[in-house]
């Protein structure tokens, strides 16, 4: 609740305590809770991962790749383990994960499948035309 209450009160100005007291209409004070930003406190609370909000998710990326090409530039025999990355739980769990597994095809497999006749979507472009 103290999240709640820092977060109207940065955002809004609003005082939960007189909130609650009646000075304010319970879905004046709900619609403003839901407007609140994806990585505020309150939110953060419940979800460690809303606190990595696009901007903070990008600069992540940035730093991951950053920390891998330097990694990878140093000589083998000198560089430690492999940098962890930073970022929400969807980035930084291992690449074992979120691979998926690799189905070999043989050319002409590829090309017969490629070459079957294709049902539904937009034929012609999306021009009208017939």
């Amino acid at each position: 609740m103290d999240e709640l209450r820092a977060d109207l009160m940065q955002h809004y100005g609003v005082c939960l305590d007189e909130a609650m007291n009646g000075r304010y209409a319970p879905d004046f004070v709900a619609s403003l809770a839901v407007q609140l930003p994806e990585d505020c406190r309150w939110r953060v609370s419940e979800d460690p991962d809303a606190m990595w909000n696009m901007d903070r998710t990008l600069l992540a990326l940035l730093v991951n790749q950053m920390q891998g090409y330097i990694w990878s530039s140093t000589d083998k025999k000198k560089r430690g383990p492999r940098p962890k990355p930073i970022g929400p739980k969807w980035l930084v769990e291992s690449d074992s994960t979120r691979k998926l597994a690799a189905m070999p095809m043989s050319r002409e497999k590829l090309l017969a499948e490629l070459a079957k006749p294709r049902t539904g979507g937009d034929v012609d472009g999306g021009n009208g035309s017939r």
